[in-house]
Order: structure tokens, then sequence, then C-alpha cells
């Protein structure tokens, strides 16, 4: 025996007596009939007691075994209608809206990542280049200052050489004698000349001066 005749029985009326085109079960076991064919928005709803009574369907949502949902807003009349499939089917998109954001911020977090390891080989490159210049200026330095360092040891040498043989020439000279007096003789005496007032006063100024030298 199908719901429809169930419900028939339980009524105490045959199939002739009221259409009930439309029977259900809701998910909590609670049974529901009504004359449209279907439900629909606008279209009266109402419980099925078990001594076979009707009762308009309170207000609130509701959910069939089939799947079919529907709300109440004014009791025993049917305000709209929602299938959990397409409730399913937003879950679903947004789910994959969701997966597809996720994935777009990974997929943004490694080229970030990339472009930051990127980053860093050219900075750890750049650093290898100004240490590895840096090197070659310190070595440069080393080698003036290594050839400073030569050539002052190279004149340290030239001086310590002078100095030795100056030593040997006063030590040699230490050993000679002294040089004999020079003897001088009335010959060697440097005759005065002797001149008048008048001429000493013609005699220019440079004569007059060696004038007094010789007469001194």
């Amino acid at each position: 025996m199908d719901l429809k005749k169930q419900i028939l029985v339980a009524l105490g009326i045959e199939d002739n007596e009221i259409k009930l085109e439309f029977q259900a079960k809701l998910t909590d076991g609670t049974i529901i009939v009504s004359e449209a064919d279907e439900l629909a928005a606008g279209v009266s709803v109402m419980v099925l007691a078990e001594d076979g009574t009707t009762m308009p369907l309170p207000v609130g949502q509701y959910e069939t075994e089939d799947g079919i949902g529907f709300s109440v807003e004014e009791e025993g009349i049917v305000a709209e209608i929602y299938e959990e499939e397409v409730e399913e089917e937003v879950e679903v998109e947004e789910e994959t809206e969701a997966e597809k954001e996720e994935m777009e911020e990974a997929t943004e977090e490694v080229e970030e990542t990339e472009e930051v390891e990127f980053d860093k080989e050219g900075l750890i490159t750049e650093i290898g280049s100004v240490i590895k210049e840096l090197l070659e200026e310190v070595k440069t330095d080393i080698a003036r200052l290594d050839a400073e360092l030569n050539e002052m040891k190279g004149l340290n040498e030239e001086l310590e050489t002078e100095k030795a043989e100056l030593s040997k020439e006063l030590e040699k000279l230490s050993k000679e004698p002294a040089t004999a007096p020079i003897k001088t003789s009335k010959f060697n005496e440097v005759k005065k000349e002797t001149l008048s007032k008048d001429e000493y006063r013609k005699m220019t100024k440079k004569e007059k001066y060696w004038y007094n030298i010789k007469n001194k």
C-alpha cells in the first residue's frame, strides 16, 4: 500500500472523497500532505497526525526525506522552496572559489619566495664582487708597502756602507802626523805703501779700503 492510500485509510476516507495530490515525510518523521500536486510557494500544507487528523504546518523551515527544503512564514502556507541540491551546488561553488583563492595565494607566495631567493642570490654576488675588489686593493697596498720597505732597506745598507767608509777614513787620518807649521820670512812680508794726504783723498773708497789693509 502506498503512502497516499495509507493516509486515506488513516483519515477514514475514500480516494474519491478528497484529493490529496501531495504527501511526503519530513526528515524528523512528520508526515505532511497537500491538495496541490507539489510543494510550491503559496500552496497549503498540513501535518497528518497519527489519529488521522490534520493541522496546518507551523511556521519554520523544513526538509523532506527527498531533499526538498521549504519555509513556512504563515501557518499552513508554503513561503519559499529551496532544494538541498541547490545549496550543495552553492557550497561546492563556494568551496571551489575558496580553493581557487587559496591556490592563487599559494602561487603568489611561491612567486614572492622565488623573487626573494633571486634577490638574495644577486645580493650575495654583489657582496662577493665588493670583497674581491677590496682584496685586490689590499694586495696592491701590500705590494706598494713591500716595495717601499725594500727601498728603505737599500738606503739603509748604503748609509751603513758610507758610515763604514767614513770610519775607515777617520781611522786612517788619525794615524797620520800633524802638518808642519808654515815658516814665514821677511821676504813674505808685504811692503807698506805711503801716500800723501792729497793722494789719499783722490783714491776711491775701494782703493782706500785696500790701502788701509796693507798699511796696518
